[in-house]
């Protein structure tokens, strides 16, 4: 089951400004962003649109949280100047959704993803959602773990180990949170519909290293979605402007899959790999750099190659005080 992508840049720049915020005080965000990449005679839009409400520090050890509200909507079109295959319209749809809420040690947690050739394409089969509770049954300063269930609901039929004739809309999953926070290490791991793992080595100096990998299917390592980036940042926390500029070089694998509901359930999917500089403005990040390996899959069977190409990346959030 896929599960949803939320942008690193959207959580750097929620973490800076639930920092200058009073404990009663929340936010409602207003994320941004325009990719644009180019493939051989290839072109691809990816413009990013949203909202989102933030209530809560996001940096409070884990002793300390006592409520917190994450909430984000985006709407991801991936539009290409000319089609990419056969049957493949020029325009593909993701809709992305999540529900993050603490409530001291219970854990709720909701997830929607659908990425189809149509906006809303209907039918269990062109989306997945993700419902999980936990509880903390390890609550410290530095150290949290949180167990639970969920469920997800999709279309799970060619999952089964046995044969089943008709759609088998839920299926029953643990749900894990695991967090480390202290000088030399920031690390965090969820599973509830797949495996999600983000770290930061020495998120306190200058010279970092940040980490980010997830995997929605599990066929070869080209399914590991990740990014990692070393970081200079350009002022020291206790500089009067804080630590909230830095600059970085980085690599990543990317992959987006579609349903495509008017050929007969298709699926098209396009993976891309990458190295890149980036500088981080803590709500505004640009990113640009040389795509070296890319593509196409229908229904998961590799169909060739767009080409080499770059990329340019520009993504944001405005945070609005709301009291």
């Amino acid at each position: 089951m896929k599960k949803i992508a939320i942008l690193t840049f959207l959580i750097v720049g929620i973490y800076g400004a639930a920092l200058s915020a009073q404990e009663d005080a929340s936010f409602f965000l207003l994320p941004f962003g325009y990719d644009f990449i180019r493939l051989g005679s290839q072109s691809i839009h990816n413009p990013v649109i949203g909202a989102g409400f933030l209530l809560g520090d996001m940096n409070a050890p884990f002793t300390e949280v006592e409520q917190r509200i994450f909430a984000l909507a985006l709407w991801r079109p991936l539009i290409f100047t000319e089609s990419p295959m056969p049957g493949v319209p020029n325009m593909l749809h993701n809709l992305e959704a999540i529900v993050d809420w603490r409530i001291q040690r219970h854990q709720l947690l909701f997830i929607l993803n659908s990425a189809a050739d149509k906006p809303v394409a209907g039918g269990l089969n062109t989306f997945q959602i993700g419902i999980g509770w936990g509880y903390e049954i390890i609550r410290r300063q530095n150290i949290s773990l949180i167990l639970g269930v969920s469920l997800a609901i999709s279309d799970f039929s060619e999952y089964l180990p046995f044969e089943f004739d008709g759609v088998w809309p839920v299926m029953p999953l643990p749900f894990l949170r695991f967090g480390i926070d202290t000088r030399w290490l920031d690390l965090s791991f969820d599973f509830l519909t797949g495996p999600n793992l983000e770290f930061t080595i020495a998120p306190e100096e200058r010279i970092r290293f940040t980490a980010d990998m997830r995997m929605d299917y599990y066929r070869t390592m080209l399914d590991v979605i990740c990014e990692f980036i070393l970081w200079y940042r350009l002022f020291p926390e206790e500089h009067r402007l804080g630590d909230f500029a830095g600059v970085g070089i980085g690599f990543k694998n990317e992959s987006e899959g579609f349903l495509l509901t008017g050929n007969e359930a298709d699926t098209f999917e396009m993976q891309k790999a990458s190295v890149f500089g980036t500088i981080d403005l803590s709500l505004l990040t640009i990113q640009a750099g040389w795509i070296f390996n890319s593509r196409y899959l229908v229904n998961e069977q590799s169909r060739g190659s767009p080409g080499r190409g770059f990329f340019l990346s520009i993504q944001g959030i405005i945070p609005i005080s709301i009291r």
